[in-house]
């Protein structure tokens, strides 16, 4: 296997250059960027006008104005979103689709070739019809279409990013991992984890700016990483500013739980995967990661009907469940609990149309988009196929055909983060 390269690191003060954003603006006529409308230094007009901003929407006026202005918002769009109050509902634009591999490809060479006779073998994206056709969304790559990067599964997606883990066959050294913000382009290839340190069974969690409070960054992240080791189990983080894993921590956790982990959330700084009857947490700080544990009001249910979720303002953590209604219509019904007020519990019933189900028909939920309250998840197998909820408007519609349990256990979600979005507002 040839040696992993890094890529490139883009600077955080130059607008967006790579990935599905700056294909969109390619679609955009040639406008004449006109003479200079001021000569003040970027930082002093910077500081001006987040002053005078209030919302997003005072954000696009001003991108709209002229080509300069809406490069200027491109290039500035981290600091302009951390500057902006937090909405404080969620918004379904920011979904944009999900990603999703065959099981087992890249452990098993039948799988390879059945997958490469029939498609690309690098991770497939499915948009939203929206985003399609606002975003002008094409098929996902990886950086130079390397075929390192072929068979590469996703493992973790919110706020943005995507993490991908590399094949993993005789030839490779341990654990690859590669967290990518499709949107703009920026990728980073992670350190392996080799010898001891090469997980098995993991869950991870990718952390942002948003959620530790950093200096704004649009390359910022932290990727945390939960795995069993013999008698123990292993925490590690990785920091994107220093480069490297930091050092390990123990606790214990059971394989078959943590093989169940899946998808992760965070509050507060918080990242949290949801057990069997509490929600199991970890916090990152400088010098250690504290670990909690918060019990669920109602417990019980099958690790596919659960998924842990936030509040519309991103400050409360949230239990979600599904359950069937009637045996040959299905009727999604997500019950939300927040941990501190047992009275709060809302009811959400959707009808999936077009799908005949019954009571055996396997169901998984897989994915909660914390900025866009939408619900990934999949009903059947080869006759089923992949939804996404809206938990704003109350409707479902299709991403893709199959990706039952049996066939595909590797799908994500995703939605652009708001930095993302206020760049966006250029155009």
């Amino acid at each position: 296997m040839p040696p992993l390269r890094r890529a490139r690191a883009r600077r955080d003060n130059t607008p967006y250059t790579g990935g599905w954003l700056s294909r969109r603006r390619c679609h955009q006529r040639g406008r004449n960027d006109g003479a200079l409308l001021t000569t003040l230094p970027d930082d002093v007009l910077l500081d001006m006008l987040l002053r005078v901003f209030s919302d997003a929407t005072d954000v696009a006026r001003f991108a709209s104005t002229c080509p300069r202005w809406g490069s200027f918002v491109a290039t500035h769009a981290a600091t302009i979103s951390r500057a902006l109050p937090q909405p404080a509902r969620f918004l379904p634009s920011l979904a944009l689709g999900c990603f999703q591999q065959e099981n087992d490809v890249s452990r098993c060479a039948w799988g390879r070739k059945r997958l490469a006779a029939s498609s690309s073998p690098q991770p497939r994206f499915f948009p939203a019809a929206s985003a399609s056709r606002t975003f002008f969304l094409g098929p996902f790559s990886l950086p130079d279409g390397d075929p390192m990067f072929d068979y590469a599964q996703p493992v973790a997606s919110r706020n943005g990013r995507v993490v991908f883990e590399l094949r993993r066959d005789a030839r490779s050294e341990g654990l690859t991992l590669v967290v990518s913000n499709p949107m703009t382009g920026d990728t980073a290839v992670l350190p392996p984890l080799t010898g001891g340190d090469c997980p098995g069974s993991y869950a991870c969690a990718i952390l942002t700016g948003d959620d530790l409070d950093t200096p704004p960054s649009r390359s910022f992240f932290r990727l945390l990483i939960i795995y069993n080791r013999p008698g123990f189990t292993a925490m590690r983080c990785y920091s994107s500013d220093a480069g490297s894993w930091g050092p390990k921590q123990g606790g214990k956790i059971l394989d078959h739980r943590l093989r169940r982990l899946g998808h992760a959330v965070v509050v507060g700084g918080v990242a949290y995967w949801p057990l069997h009857r509490e929600a199991f947490g970890v916090r990152l700080s400088d010098s250690a990661m504290d670990v909690c544990s918060v019990p669920y009001i109602r417990g019980g249910y099958w690790p596919d009907f659960r998924l842990l979720g936030v509040s519309p303002d991103g400050k409360k953590l949230r239990y979600i469940t599904v359950g069937f209604v009637g045996r040959v219509s299905l009727c999604v019904h997500l019950l939300t609990t927040q941990f501190e007020d047992v009275g709060d519990i809302h009811d959400l019933h959707v009808d999936v149309p077009g799908l005949r189900v019954t009571t055996v028909t396997p169901m998984k939920l897989r994915w909660f988009g914390e900025k866009s309250g939408t619900v990934i998840f999949t009903i059947g197998d080869a006759d089923g196929g992949v939804f996404a909820l809206n938990m704003v408007e109350g409707t479902v519609q299709k991403l893709a055909d199959g990706g039952g349990y049996h066939a595909c256990r590797n799908i994500y979600g995703y939605e652009m983060d708001r930095a993302t979005l206020i760049a966006s507002l250029a155009d």
